[in-house]
């Protein structure tokens, strides 16, 4: 008996990365297209992901970040997968530009880094100049801190 080898599926293709929106719960509309080029538009809570596909292949993904109007980042597409599985509420629960605490040091968000299901890092510029990159889960919005 002989050992059939399969293909490998590429991680990039349109029914990955739509089977792999749907499962973790990004709503997906098709956005434009133009000689052999198309665009998925993946949404979930404030965060929005458009997609650009080349004869159904991922060759660039664009993160609209919470609290901004357009996107304002590019990933390339062996990062995208951070996005798409990013722990929802960790995700969604700063924005760019807002001031948090962590420990007794204050600043403002100036991104938002999934590594995985579940952890999240912020990048902060704390006040004194300094940056850090807490996880979402040392930090509070500036708000929610009593004294």
């Amino acid at each position: 008996m002989t050992r059939r080898i399969r293909p490998a599926a590429n991680p990039n293709n349109h029914s990955m990365i739509t089977t792999k929106a749907h499962l973790c719960g990004w709503a997906i509309t098709s956005g434009p297209a133009s000689e052999g080029t198309s665009e998925l538009i993946l949404t979930r809570d404030d965060w929005k992901i458009v997609v650009a596909l080349k004869a159904g292949t991922v060759f660039a993904a664009a993160i609209q970040y919470p609290g901004r109007p357009n996107p304002s980042a590019v990933v390339g597409s062996d990062q995208m997968g951070r996005y798409l599985r990013g722990h929802r509420e960790r995700m969604s629960a700063f924005r760019i530009g807002q001031r948090v605490v962590c420990g007794d040091r204050a600043g403002l968000v100036h991104d938002i880094c999934p590594e995985d299901e579940v952890k999240v890092r912020l990048v902060v510029r704390y006040d004194d100049g300094s940056v850090g990159e807490p996880y979402t889960t040392h930090v509070h919005a500036e708000e929610e801190v009593t004294v």
